[in-house]
């Protein structure tokens, strides 16, 4: 039986809960560190709920509420999951994981839940041990964001990317497009298989089209199955069809809003044991886009304010109490570039990514994976993000994409 709070409760919850969102919308200053999103220690489930079970309601507020309710010093020692109401802004708190009540229901009309569930303990250790420490990769999507807009004279000053290009490898003109549209779907479904678009079947940016062919993440899964792989995201895509399907960790921030991306991955790195691999997508670069040329004050405004996101990432990464004993491969890549104000076609600037690739940001002991600049050699986006994952595992790689020579696992 669900247990509504008082009035006067009720109330003082959501002030409290409204100067805490208040605090969270403020713009942080430069180089402020801002605490993780509490949603970053739960799981969760679409569409799905707990049938019954549940112990407090909440009303009027959203799923970063919700889990910052459930993390609440009051309710730490019964509060385990919760259940969100998508089209109410409500949420039920509950004593009980899906596992004590024999499962979730997933066929609700309407599907007007999902369902969040608090991680136990510290994360789950990561099985990949390779002689450098436990292999961990963090790959940071940035949508819309040319290779030739970076690190380069009028270009934009980026300390973030410009330093992990530094410890590693940099290709500033990876080829999108050629065989497949420009747009964000075809683009990242290349680059999260391997394939192009014909192949692994993301034409568009429908998202009622599935991944025809393996998620990268989802082989890691396959290779070491206790291994957590989590996504975070803004874009519907991203956390929808084009996610791993065995994805453990999956947070929809909201539109537009970096700063609960970033607090989410904050939140993962900040765990004894995070996740084997994290996919950061940031998508400002390309959802305010005026115009994608490397000049234009506009859009290089957008690329400086992910940097400064990236930077409270990479902060956080290299903060890590067991960072130096772990190995982690930090991957930069984005979908496509644009011209004009748009993409989609195949024009040189539309058909221009990014890509850069370390395993030794403020590591310097790790033998580099990759070094300097790699956009003499042509590489192909389906040769972008998997095969150097795989690479980097011991995987080995059956996709249509090949690594870049100069780059090789140690």
């Amino acid at each position: 039986m669900t247990l509504i709070l008082s009035l006067k409760r009720q109330a003082a919850a959501l002030r409290a809960l409204g100067a805490a969102l208040a605090l969270a919308a403020l713009a942080p200053v430069a180089g402020a560190q801002t605490a993780p999103s509490p949603l970053a220690s739960f799981t969760r489930t679409i569409n799905a709920a707990i049938s019954g079970y549940n112990r407090e309601h909440l009303t009027a507020v959203t799923p970063e509420a919700c889990a910052a309710a459930c993390l609440n010093d009051s309710r730490k020692s019964w509060c385990v999951s919760f259940d969100f109401y998508k089209n109410a802004q409500q949420c039920d708190l509950s004593d009980k994981r899906a596992a004590d009540v024999g499962g979730l229901k997933t066929d609700y009309a309407g599907n007007p839940y999902d369902h969040y569930s608090l991680i136990p303990g510290p994360g789950v250790p990561n099985p990949i041990v390779g002689p450098n420490g436990r292999k961990h990769v963090l790959v940071v999507g940035i949508d819309g964001l040319r290779g030739d807009a970076l690190f380069c004279a009028g270009c934009v000053a980026t300390p973030a990317l410009s330093a992990l290009a530094g410890s590693g490898a940099f290709h500033g003109n990876v080829l999108a497009g050629g065989s497949q549209a420009t747009l964000s779907g075809p683009g990242w479904g290349t680059l999260f298989t391997g394939f192009w678009a014909d192949q692994h079947g993301v034409t568009s940016n429908d998202i009622a089209l599935p991944l025809k062919k393996p998620h990268l993440f989802d082989r890691i899964k396959t290779a070491y199955p206790t291994a957590t792989v989590a996504v975070v995201g803004d874009w519907a895509n991203i956390t929808g069809n084009l996610k791993p399907a065995g994805a453990d960790f999956v947070v929809a921030n909201a539109a537009k809003n970096s700063q609960q991306a970033t607090n989410a991955v904050k939140g993962w790195l900040s765990w004894t044991n995070p996740p084997t691999a994290i996919f950061y997508y940031l998508h400002n670069v390309d959802i305010h886009a005026a115009s994608y040329d490397p000049f234009n004050a506009y859009y290089q405004s957008k690329i400086a304010g992910e940097d400064a996101q990236i930077q409270q990432v990479l902060d956080a990464l290299a903060a890590r109490p067991t960072y130096a004993a772990e190995e982690w491969l930090i991957v930069v890549v984005s979908d496509h570039g644009g011209t004009g104000s748009g993409h989609g076609g195949q024009s040189a600037g539309e058909r221009d990514a990014t890509l850069i690739l370390t395993n030794s940001y403020r590591n310097p002991t790790k033998p580099a994976y990759c070094q300097g600049d790699l956009t003499g050699t042509t590489l192909p986006q389906t040769g972008a993000l998997t095969p150097h994952v795989l690479d980097f595992l011991g995987l080995p790689n059956d996709t249509a994409g090949t690594k870049h020579p100069a780059c090789g696992q140690h």
